[in-house]
Parts: C-alpha cells; structure tokens; sequence
C-alpha cells in the first residue's frame, strides 16, 4: 500500500517541528511504519548545509540575495532527500515531513510586492513539483499563530545547529514575518490546508491539544 505524505506548516515558531515529532511518536504507538524529514536539514546534506551559511549571511546580507536563488537553495535541499522520501512511501510509510514546498514559496514570495507573490509561487511550485517532480502532500496542517506570539517564542527557541544568533537574517529582518504570515494565509486559502488555529481568546494552546487535534484528524483518514 502506497505510503501518506503529511506536511506540517506555519510561521517560525508555531511549532511545527514539535508537531511533527508529537504525531511520529503516537503514529509508531499505533502501529504504523513512520519516517519524518526535517527541511532544511541543514547537517546532513550538502545543500542543507549551504543553506545555514545563506542564513547566517555569508552569502551576503537580507537584500543581497535573489529569492531564485534562495530558493533554489531549499528546492535543492529537498531533492537531495527525495530518492530516500520516494522509497518511504514506496514501502508504505507515513511520511511526516517538518516543513515542505509551501515553505519555500511563503518565505521567498514574501521578498516581493504583494502583486508579484502569486506568479512567484507559482514559480517554485513549477520548480519543485514539475522540474524536481517532488510528490505532492497528501495532507497539509497549517499552525496558524498569529505574528505577535511567533516572534515571543522565536526569541525562546533553543540554538539553532546552524546560527549561534537569537534571530538569523531572515527572522531578524523588520516586518519579514509579517508578510510571511499574510503568504501562508493566502496558501491556506487556496490550497485548503487543514488549518488549526493555535491561540484561542488571546491564549496559546497546550501542545497536547494541537498534537491531539493533528492526531485526530489523520487517524481519520486512514
């Protein structure tokens, strides 16, 4: 039987990663062959690593790089690991992955005016899906957290293998996330993901009551 491929997106810091080890962990309790792939990885392939040099500004500063570039950088990342991820849902895995496509294409298009954003995702779709042939998710769980709670628990993240710095050039840039965050509700929209609000009347939700939520939802569609 052909393997499921479930993306986990949102903003940095809406706890994506989590998430998705949350939902590995109780997909193995009940029984079910599971891989997860974290992107970037950023010390296990080669382009992971070029990508922590990218974010650490060694390629230049926020401005310098094109976002054809940058994302080429992270389509490359993917398609290093895609022989690997192609053979897991081959062989019938759950295939968890920590961030995805739709990343590339919230992060980059942001860099541009908003009335450019779609024909640039479309861009990176076409890049990925159609050049790279990257298989499409079978489900997608977008963690919506507002801005104001993302940046908080940005700055609370533990340090990152790639940067020694609270922030690397991207979170660092002003109002970066913000337009990033816009992108992602766009994508949310219009691709109907499964949406999962994350703050309820001003308050962050426990984690286990996402996980639960994410839990619920794919044992369902089995």
């Amino acid at each position: 039987m052909k393997g499921k491929l479930i993306t986990v997106e949102g903003i940095d810091g809406s706890g994506k990663g989590t998430q998705a080890e949350l939902l590995v962990e109780a997909l193995k309790k009940a029984g079910k062959k599971v891989k997860m792939y974290s992107f970037p990885a950023y010390e296990t392939t080669f382009f992971g690593g070029e990508i922590g040099a990218f974010l650490r500004g060694e390629f230049g500063t926020f401005d310098d790089v094109h976002p054809k570039l940058a994302s080429i950088l992270f389509a490359s990342d993917r398609l290093e690991q895609k022989p690997a991820l192609i053979r897991d849902l081959d062989d019938g895995f759950y295939v968890i992955c920590d961030r995805y496509v739709e990343s590339n294409a919230a992060h980059q298009s942001a860099k541009f005016a908003e009335s450019e954003r779609s024909g640039f995702i479309e861009w990176i779709k076409t890049l990925e899906y159609k050049v790279n042939q990257l298989p499409k998710p079978d489900m997608t769980f977008f963690l919506d957290l507002p801005i104001e709670f993302s940046k908080e628990l940005v700055l609370k993240k533990k340090k990152r293998s790639y940067t020694d710095e609270k922030e690397d050039i991207q979170e660092a840039q002003h109002g970066y996330l913000e337009k990033v965050y816009h992108v992602y509700k766009q994508l949310e929209i219009s691709e109907s993901w499964l949406k999962i609000d994350c703050v309820n009347e001003d308050t962050l939700l426990p984690i286990e009551t996402i996980h639960k939520i994410i839990l619920n939802r794919v044992l369902s569609e089995q």
